[in-house]
């Protein structure tokens, strides 16, 4: 070993300085960039050298090498804006990306997004999100994830198919003293000319709930409901109308026969309770063309409120808050009751929805993008999906907050947010960089009076060997 071996160490000192001082400068140059993960530069000892003692033989360090730059894939802070597009991770994962014209799969924190001409969510790449489609109705994610792509400023019509009513009738209530049936004092002809379709003395308690058919027109359907004439205690009748001139009643000249004949009359029938006011059993017939099934655990009517509808009527299930287990009926957590309380409806629904234009949107904690539209409803549209990696890592930085999958990083496991250990979005908001500038501060000034030492290290190595020279 000859004194050249400390100029050499000090280079290599001064080398790897150098080189974890790029490091520092870019973290401070991020230190606002979003979803920026700052960098930490470690060194190790180069191979040491063997020299003969007197007491044998020991070793002697030749330096210092820049061994690993990793990036700090810690949680940083939020920033909070004014852009629904703008999101946030909180936990782990990425967000998922395609680059303009190519199917490569690219990954970041950065969730500063923003809506383009074609309405796909993007970056400021132009690098698309990836998510699920989601169905209108039911909100299920349909096939794989691709482009978010958010061009349905249209929602079209939605069919009402189920119609939920959950109400109590008050067992205080007398019985009818009419010996003529709920559904016979249905006059959709004004018989009387009283202008009553329905008197108020001829029914105990009534409930609107709005549906739509399929071209998205709103119809309202009545469910008028009196205590049952016939004897039996705790049993109400019910029938389930609409306005007549949305169900009129034809005639069939090929039959010869009416349908229909009670315009507006679409389902009857009769609701029994236990003694302890809870459903025992429900019976519905139909008028016309509407006919009842045993579906989904739910009876049906059918309602023929377009023409040609009489020849294909929508189905409606009638959700009296009680479900048909082929044997009995069994009451659901919240259901009809009969106790001796005010007959009140305690919550009435009905799907479907008329056509809308939408107006403004929101994504919640789990990636689901939803449309406000104008008809009132909101509806899912697309789920953002999300990326994580068994070894962070060993991604490798493209630049703009974007990484690749590597070997090293494994390939990504894609799933929505909350899911397989992925964490929460948080709309209108931005994660910060995780650079600690006071952090930084310290290492600049560490970094630099180590990078002064080893350059006096080659100085006075330098002299030493002048002074040999000089001899």
């Amino acid at each position: 070993m000859s004194i050249y071996s400390s100029l050499y160490a000090g280079v290599s000192g001064l080398t790897a300085l150098g080189n974890s001082m790029s490091v520092i400068g870019d973290n401070i140059a991020n230190v606002n960039t979003t979803g920026f993960k700052g960098s930490r530069a470690t060194f190790q000892d180069i191979l040491n050298t063997t020299v003969t003692t007197g007491n044998g033989t020991t070793q002697v360090g030749q330096g210092t090498v820049l061994s690993d730059v990793s990036s700090a894939f810690s949680q940083a802070g939020f920033e909070t804006t004014d852009s629904i597009t703008d999101i946030a991770i909180d936990g782990e994962g990425f967000f998922v990306l395609r680059p303009p014209g190519t199917t490569q799969q690219l990954f970041s924190r950065s969730g500063a997004f923003t809506v383009n001409q074609a309405n796909a969510l993007v970056n400021s790449a132009g690098m698309t999100v990836q998510g699920y489609q989601l169905d209108a109705e039911s909100g299920a994610r349909v096939g794989t994830y691709g482009d978010i792509v958010l061009d349905s400023t249209i929602a079209p019509p939605i069919q009402t198919t189920k119609m939920t009513l959950l109400t109590n009738l008050d067992s205080t209530s007398a019985q009818s003293t009419s010996q003529v049936e709920l559904r016979a004092r249905w006059d959709a002809t004004d018989a009387d000319g009283d202008g009553k379709i329905i008197s108020e003395t001829d029914y105990s308690h009534s409930a609107t709930i709005k549906v739509y058919d399929v071209q998205g027109n709103s119809h309202d359907v009545t469910l008028y409901f009196d205590k049952a004439f016939d004897g039996l205690a705790n049993k109400w009748d019910f029938i389930v109308t609409t306005n007549p001139e949305e169900d009129p009643a034809r005639y069939d000249p090929a039959a010869g026969l009416a349908t229909d004949a009670a315009g507006g009359l679409l389902a009857s029938g009769f609701i029994q309770f236990t003694t302890d006011g809870k459903i025992s059993d429900i019976q519905m017939g139909a008028d016309g063309p509407a006919t009842v099934e045993g579906s989904n655990e739910y009876l049906t009517f059918s309602a023929d409120f377009l023409d040609d509808q009489v020849e294909n009527p929508i189905s409606i299930q009638m959700d009296f808050g009680a479900k048909w287990n082929g044997t009995s009926w069994t009451s659901e957590t919240l259901a009809t009751t009969q106790y001796a309380s005010t007959s009140v409806n305690m919550f009435q629904s009905a799907n479907g929805f008329a056509r809308g234009e939408i107006q403004d949107m929101k994504i919640d904690e789990y990636g689901v993008i939803s449309g406000i539209y104008s008809n009132g409803k909101t509806v899912p549209l697309y789920q953002m999906c999300m990326a994580r990696f068994n070894n962070n890592q060993g991604l490798d930085k493209l630049g703009g907050s974007v990484f690749r999958e590597t070997v090293n990083s494994g390939p990504p496991a894609i799933n929505p947010p909350q899911t397989n250990g992925l964490g929460k979005l948080i709309s209108s908001s931005l994660e910060q960089s995780t650079v600690d500038i006071a952090v930084e501060f310290v290492k600049m000034i560490t970094t630099q009076r180590g990078y002064q030492a080893n350059s006096k290290t080659i100085l006075t190595t330098d002299q030493m060997i002048q002074t040999v020279v000089n001899l």
